[in-house]
């Protein structure tokens, strides 16, 4: 798949997720009982809002934290992870460049806290996992200067492939939790507010 206002720096002492979940959604019957269906995801066109504006594939969005360049979405197989079978995903290759002074991890913890799609029902969900690749080399972090060729994957599962994928991006703060006064980059998740949205089509 390819994927900028400079950033303060912080102090160089001071820098530092949702469990993966099966995507089912509610559905009524006529008698009025609760029904599990596998997740439907977006076929894009939302509105834009100012919360979320809509950006394009192939050019560099300034996160705070990262600069993140989206280049495509696909449908495809994956090995399961700890050697279990291939699994259906919807993928999304993006190129991610740290412009922090820590190494981040790409998964809990990391970029992925800042990364969702979009389902049917209109909720936004973080990936099930997150790959990346610097250097020819596989790695499930991102070191401050080295571009790293990453994808987030969402479990695909028995559902149809959408046409188009909508996916955001959050932007990430140099600030302090609710329950610590230590520093950190954390994703900004008020109000759904992202730094950008993109409807991918999605390939096959």
């Amino acid at each position: 798949m390819q994927s900028t206002a400079p950033v303060p720096p912080p102090p160089a002492d001071q820098e530092r997720r949702a469990p993966a979940r099966r995507w089912v959604v509610p559905v009524s019957v006529a008698v009025a009982v609760a029904v599990l269906a596998p997740v439907l995801w977006v076929a894009g066109g939302f509105k834009e809002t100012p919360k979320q504006p809509g950006k394009p594939a192939g050019k560099a969005l300034d996160l705070g934290l990262f600069s993140v360049t989206v280049h495509d979405a696909r449908a495809g197989l994956a090995d399961g992870q700890f050697g279990a079978a291939k699994e259906r995903y919807l993928i999304v290759r993006m190129r991610v460049l740290n412009k922090g002074k820590e190494t981040v991890s790409l998964s809990d913890g990391g970029l992925k806290d800042g990364v969702v799609a979009r389902t049917a029902a209109g909720k936004w969900v973080e990936p099930d996992r997150f790959e990346g690749v610097a250097g020819g080399t596989a790695t499930s972090t991102t070191q401050p200067g080295l571009p790293v060729e990453a994808s987030a994957m969402w479990k695909l599962g028995q559902s149809e492939v959408p046409a188009k994928l909508t996916v955001g991006l959050r932007m990430w703060k140099y600030d302090h939790g609710f329950t610590d006064t230590a520093f950190n980059w954390l994703p900004d998740k008020a109000d759904d507010a992202l730094a950008g949205r993109l409807a991918l089509p999605v390939g096959r």
